[in-house]
């Protein structure tokens, strides 16, 4: 305390004396009290030199100038902790302080016990404002304690900070767009059970795992295969084949059609039909005029219906089954009455050609037997064109030797019956009488002709 100081307090306390009646400075000091000083030098002392002498110093040996009127050092915030050594100054009232007036930290998180609400808090771990674990993804669990520290905000999670996976695959629900999966079987990224061949059906069920890709599949992933013919719907051209009847199909899966004529071998009733032929609706090729020979074949095509036909399609105007005797083409002329009945036909059809086939049984050659059948058919050509006067060119000859037989020739009497001649209506122009000669120009026929197709008129009432 400065003696100006020291000098103005004194002669304060002189001039209230001096108001009071008091005649001395000892008086002076008794009246105020003050008894333990012996003169004016004691009554000045201030060992602390805080300017608070020491007979009034309630707190002798402060350390600092920043007193009150008893000597003690000021403490502004009350928190015990004087000014000067106060590194808080400003702590609220009633805060518990540490020695240096700051207030206490238990959990030493950088948040004040005051302002703690978490004071527990573990050590060196990141605190808000509030003293509180930090919870940086907002899922109210803290970040201590979150095992998914950075869940998307806004995402449900379990106790443990991490987003629920209610159906346990791996995938959290918020994530996850097959939320029912079985507990147990293995899914992609968005949670949905792997389906190697995408048919819609997960691989863990999946009896037919390489489905191909588009293909319509039934629950148990396989491709169906709807007319059960082997080849599924995705590749079947033919899906409404018939199932009660086992047809063999195709790989495109269509009925066999091994001859190529549009209609399947289960439905072709002729399945040998020359590839390229017109058939019915049956396989077999046409034959608009009915005669048995189908069209692609019949070089008479407008046959008249019910006409006996023969190989070619062309009519049978008469099957001759003469007597002839064996090695013999001689006809006898019992049997002109039925010949005169085939010339009248062809008198009164002027327009009409007809080829004379000659035929034998199997006994001899064959070059012989093929000699034999044609001077057979050249036999009756001969009583034709000389005894009935028919033009020679409406008239061709052939010999067919042992070939085609209409009989066995096992026996004798059927070999009597293949000994014959028969005669057709062939398809030809209209005949010009210029050449009424026979003809020398038949000849015998091959390996490859026709068997006769049709019935047979038979003018021989005593065959044998």
């Amino acid at each position: 305390m400065s003696r100006l100081w020291k000098i103005g307090i004194v002669t304060s306390i002189f001039l209230s004396g001096l108001n009071a009646g008091v005649t001395s400075v000892n008086e002076l000091m008794k009246k105020d009290g003050i008894t333990n000083v012996v003169g004016w030098t004691d009554y000045q002392k201030d060992d602390d030199n805080d300017g608070v002498p020491d007979y009034k110093d309630k707190c002798l040996g402060s350390q600092t100038t920043q007193v009150d009127q008893n000597g003690c050092a000021l403490d502004d915030d009350k928190d015990a902790v004087a000014n000067y050594l106060d590194k808080c100054p400003k702590t609220p009232e009633g805060v518990e302080v540490d020695e240096n007036g700051c207030p206490l930290d238990d959990d030493g998180d950088g948040v004040v016990n005051y302002l703690d609400r978490c004071p527990n808090t573990p050590d060196g771990l990141e605190v808000d404002k509030y003293g509180c674990v930090l919870d940086k993804d907002k899922d109210d669990i803290p970040y201590n304690l979150d095992k998914c520290p950075n869940t998307p905000e806004g995402v449900k999670v379990n106790k443990y900070g991490c987003p629920l996976d209610d159906d346990k695959d791996g995938v959290p629900n918020y994530l996850d767009k097959c939320p029912n999966t079985p507990e147990g079987v293995e899914v992609d990224e968005n949670g949905c059970v792997i389906d190697t061949d995408k048919d819609g059906v997960g691989d863990y069920i999946d009896k037919c795992p390489d489905t191909p890709q588009n293909a319509p599949v039934d629950k148990d992933g396989c491709a169906l295969d709807d007319d059960n013919d082997g080849v599924i719907n995705l590749y079947d051209k033919c899906p409404d084949t018939p199932t009660d009847m086992n047809i063999s199909v195709d790989e495109s899966g269509c009925p066999l059609d091994d001859d190529n004529d549009t209609i399947a071998n289960y439905l072709d009733k002729c399945p040998d039909t020359q590839q390229g032929v017109k058939v019915d609706k049956n396989g077999c090729p046409l034959d608009n005029d009915g005669d048995g020979v189908p069209d692609s074949l019949d070089k008479c095509p407008k046959t008249p219906h019910n006409a006996d036909v023969d190989r070619d399609g062309c009519p049978i105007l008469a099957t001759f089954i003469f007597n002839f005797e064996f090695d013999s083409y001689r006809i006898d002329k019992k049997y002109y009455p039925q010949i005169q009945k085939l010339a009248k036909t062809l008198q009164e059809n002027g327009d009409i050609k007809i080829e004379i086939q000659g035929y034998t049984d199997n006994v001899g050659s064959k070059e012989y037997n093929d000699e034999l059948s044609l001077n057979r058919a050249k036999a009756l050509k001969k009583i034709l064109v000389r005894e009935f006067k028919i033009n020679p060119q409406r008239i061709t000859t052939i010999g067919f030797g042992d070939r085609y037989p209409i009989a066995s020739n096992d026996t004798e009497e059927g070999q009597a019956q293949n000994r014959r001649v028969v005669v057709i209506q062939k398809k030809g122009e209209e005949v010009t009488p210029s050449n009424t000669e026979l003809s020398d120009s038949n000849t015998t026929s091959t390996e490859n002709s026709d068997e006769v197709l049709g019935g047979e008129v038979d003018l021989n009432q005593t065959s044998q």
